[in-house]
């Protein structure tokens, strides 16, 4: 199950019916989760069940001296208001100790934690890692058939999206683009102690090529960090990319100064894979800019643009323009208006703008 269909599933199934996450590592099961409970505008509490010990899911035991009786106080987590709506994530459920287990179960399968029943507007969803070669615990058949359970797999090009909104360097961006087989951990028995790509590492080397600022693999750094984080073999192929492949050009270069890097805009083009992620870039950067940010040069710096580059890529570029409120009330009112620019609108769909 895709990400759009798994974040319709967290909001839309019966809020008393637990759903479980299964997937291999590093695939996003705790963001998809947490984004779900953002788009919902709710609560979401994260809990990592493989750090529990029993106590911390149950509570410390109270003395009641006037009525003689041992209960529970809940943990930190535990919603406390009874009007409140969430999403309580148990997360790394298979491995976590027996004992633990045991006192999530009666959250995940009946909704109550020591005889208090969880507030009616909150959601159960728990995640396991589904690959075999982790040291996990076994659920069996009858356990697995108490929850709606989720085979998330979410496609490269989810990923690539979330990544440009996300503020991913783009570099890496790029690189997976062109090898969407690398994004993940190899399928089969994994090594151990060997390092394999997730995406969960992508983006910490990402981060890490920010915060260092390497543009380039002097001193070899650049391949001791992406060594550090997705692999040996990886790492050679990504410095290689980085030196000899990568179009180091951004959205905002584009959108301000056009002109400046006209001639390398053109160069760009001679590689349909480059101009591609060139163009996403460009239009990801009009979507998430303010209306105040974006000048009328930058509206005349973006038509030049899309002239510019192959046709094909122009054609997909012009669907998306047309898609972005803000840039379609230009391109209609404005653009429309240039006959030329008009005419080749025209020549890439057989009618002109606003037709």
């Amino acid at each position: 199950m895709n990400s759009n269909l798994t974040k319709k599933i967290l909001s839309t199934l019966p809020i008393d019916k637990s759903v479980m996450l299964r997937a291999k590592h590093g695939v996003g099961k705790s963001s998809i989760v947490k984004q779900s409970a953002k788009d919902q505008g709710i609560q979401f509490h994260d809990v990592r069940l493989s750090q529990c010990e029993v106590g911390d899911i149950k509570g410390l035991p109270s003395i009641d001296t006037e009525k003689g009786i041992t209960t529970f106080m809940k943990p930190y987590w535990w919603p406390r208001d009874p009007d409140s709506s969430g999403i309580l994530f148990f997360d790394e459920l298979n491995r976590a100790s027996k004992d633990v287990l045991q006192a999530v179960f009666e959250i995940c399968l009946d909704r109550r934690l020591d005889g208090e029943m969880l507030p009616s507007g909150w959601r159960v969803v728990t995640a396991i890692n589904a690959d075999d070669e982790y040291d996990v615990v076994e659920l069996d058949p009858a356990l697995l058939d108490r929850w709606f359970v989720i085979d998330f797999d979410p496609t490269p090009a989810e990923w690539i999206s979330w990544a440009r909104s996300s503020d991913v360097n783009e570099v890496v961006i790029e690189f997976i683009s062109r090898n969407p087989n690398l994004l993940d951990p190899p399928v089969g028995n994994l090594e151990s102690g060997r390092v394999y790509p997730s995406r969960r590492s992508w983006v910490s080397l990402s981060d890490t090529i920010t915060a260092m600022d390497i543009t380039d693999s002097s001193e070899g750094i650049l391949a001791q960090v992406t060594k550090g984080w997705v692999g040996r073999e990886i790492a050679v192929m990504f410095e290689k990319f980085v030196t000899s492949e990568f179009s180091s050009l951004k959205g905002s270069d584009v959108l301000d100064r056009f002109d400046k890097f006209k001639e390398k805009i053109e160069e760009s083009c001679s590689d349909i894979e480059v101009v591609s992620a060139l163009a996403d870039s460009v239009m990801n950067e009009v979507s998430k800019r303010p209306k105040n940010k974006m000048k009328p040069e930058c509206y005349d710096n973006l038509k030049k643009f899309l002239m510019t580059i192959n046709k094909e890529v122009a054609s997909k570029l012009w669907k998306s323009i047309m898609s972005d409120k803000k840039a379609k009330v230009v391109a209609v009112n404005e653009w429309s208006e240039d006959e030329e620019f008009s005419a080749y609108v025209a020549s890439l769909y057989g009618q002109k703008i606003g037709a």
